[in-house]
């Protein structure tokens, strides 16, 4: 089946579909209210070095500073300052990152001005990351201005083309810069990765002059918005079409591919049915699936999904998969295997990252647990974010991590929920009622009424009433006041409230 790119646009917000071999793989979206920062180079303020961290925040021009560590700290005044004539020649940076013994307040102090980008989107209270790496995307290479390197995507399998590619980048790179060349870059010919690789180093030289001339905190270039960025990284020789749903959308991608990538230009469609384009390929549907915290599996079995602080755990299930009575290996096997493949999937599709623990079912022969581990590794394989999985434990555990450069569909589409705080779960009316008898203890001694008013929620009262009748009449006994209980339509079942008063 086809691989495609399924593009939604509307004036709020603009969503794009990853489909291969006919499934939705992976989902991004942006409002354009709320765009994305990752990416984005800024002239920045240090506000505060932290040298017990080995890390400064810096102004960046976004609600919460930016986070930078010592490890990502460069010095680009040094190459400013040294920038010959017009800024069209390119000072040799240095050739990686600083030493980890170097400390930071060496490296920088408060209201110093620095060129950072940000490697992170804010995630929660947390303010974005950044590094002084700069590395600016085009569309056959990746340049890398302060690291002296060549790197090929692992994804071009002939070494003959491999030589051609390092061949072309090594001889036309600036001295100690380095570039990356992306997979998309494979029969491409010599002169158009030249045109991308000086494209770039332009637009380097350029910030590297608006760097002296504006005040921070300044945005000196901004990453593309989310539809020209899936055009220049996700539309690739192995995706047939890309259909997009808008027509000022489809101008704007039309004119972007002509002009950067010709040969891409006949495989964008316009999308004109009247059925929703993300109903007409049953993406909707996926992601609905993909924010809950059980996900079937064909089997019968399930995995289920848990979000915590420190990382996302994924238990594996039988479920109603009972298979063959006489082998209950065969069949965890079984459950397993599909469970390698499915977590893969919903990691992508979730877009969860940090920390990962699977919990497979116990397997006690050998050979199964290295079966499975196998299936989990080919699976990712196909994972375009950096992962890595050690070998399942003796327990059934799999510990993996996944690179997080954005926040997850989960923390994009939806608030902690209002009635638990996030917590997932709320008191029973039982654990309220007996709240509200400790509270009437604490508070009727310092009352100066002769009633005791209770506002809670119904089915809390109607227990009250009925339940605990008893414990009611016999406050009222020792307090030698009348409690009237009074239920509250719409408060939410942990409400309570004591008063001495009507109102």
């Amino acid at each position: 089946m086809s691989n495609i790119l399924v593009v939604n646009s509307t004036r709020a917000e603009t969503r794009v579909a990853l489909i291969e071999d006919g499934i939705l793989s992976e989902i991004y979206m942006e409002r354009r209210r709320d765009r994305g920062v990752a990416g984005n180079i800024y002239k920045g303020r240090v506000l505060r070095v932290l040298p017990g961290m080995q890390a400064a925040f810096i102004d960046v021009a976004q609600e919460k500073a930016g986070f930078l560590h010592v490890s990502d700290f460069y010095n680009f005044q040094k190459d400013i300052n040294h920038l010959e004539g017009d800024g069209e020649t390119l000072p040799p940076p240095s050739r990686g990152k600083i030493s980890r013994k170097i400390n930071i307040s060496d490296c920088m102090k408060e209201g110093e001005e620095i060129l950072v980008q940000v490697a992170k989107e804010p995630m929660g209270t947390k303010g974005a990351r950044l590094t002084g790496h700069i590395s600016l995307p085009g569309r056959y290479v990746v340049f890398m201005p302060t690291v002296s390197h060549i790197g090929i995507s692992r994804r071009i399998g002939s070494e003959r083309e491999r030589k051609r590619l390092r061949r072309v980048v090594e001889e036309n790179r600036p001295p100690g810069t380095g570039f990356i060349v992306r997979t998309v870059s494979e029969d491409i010919s010599d002169e158009k990765i030249l045109r991308d690789m000086e494209l770039l180093v332009k637009l380097w030289t350029d910030m590297l002059d608006r760097f002296n001339e504006v005040k921070s905190p300044y945005l000196l270039n901004e990453e593309p918005d989310l539809l020209l960025r899936a055009a220049r990284d996700l539309f690739t020789t192995d995706i047939e079409e890309l259909i997009v749903d808008d027509k000022q959308a489809y101008k704007r991608v039309s004119e972007f591919t002509s002009h950067y990538m010709p040969g891409f230009s006949d495989n964008i469609s316009l999308y004109s049915a009247t059925e929703p384009i993300f109903d007409a390929y049953g993406i909707e549907v996926e992601i609905e699936r993909a924010l809950a915290r059980e996900v079937p599996l064909e089997s019968g079995g399930s995995l289920v999904f848990d979000k915590t602080e420190a990382l996302t755990a994924v238990d594996v299930n039988t479920g109603k998969f009972v298979g063959s009575s006489s082998d209950l290996e065969e069949t965890i096997l079984r459950t397993n295997l599909e469970a390698a493949e499915e977590v893969v999937y919903q990691l992508r599709l979730r877009n969860i990252g940090g920390i990962i623990i699977i919990d497979f079912i116990d397997m006690e022969d050998a050979r199964n647990r290295e079966r499975v581990y196998r299936t989990l590794e080919a699976a990712l394989k196909k994972d375009r974010v950096t992962t890595n999985a050690l070998a399942i434990s003796d327990f059934g555990l799999v510990e993996m991590t996944r690179k997080r450069v954005r926040e997850s569909l989960v923390q994009y589409m939806c608030d902690p929920c209002p009635h638990c705080d996030g917590r997932g779960q709320v008191k029973t009316r039982e654990t309220v009622a007996a709240e509200i008898v400790r509270e009437i203890r604490r508070q009727a001694p310092l009352m100066a009424g002769k009633t005791i008013y209770v506002d809670a929620q119904p089915e809390v009262i109607s227990y009250l009433l009925n339940v605990e009748r008893g414990t009611i009449d016999e406050l009222e006994k020792v307090f030698d006041r009348k409690i009237n209980l009074r239920g509250q339509r719409g408060k939410h079942v942990e409400y309570f409230a004591l008063s001495d008063s009507r109102s």
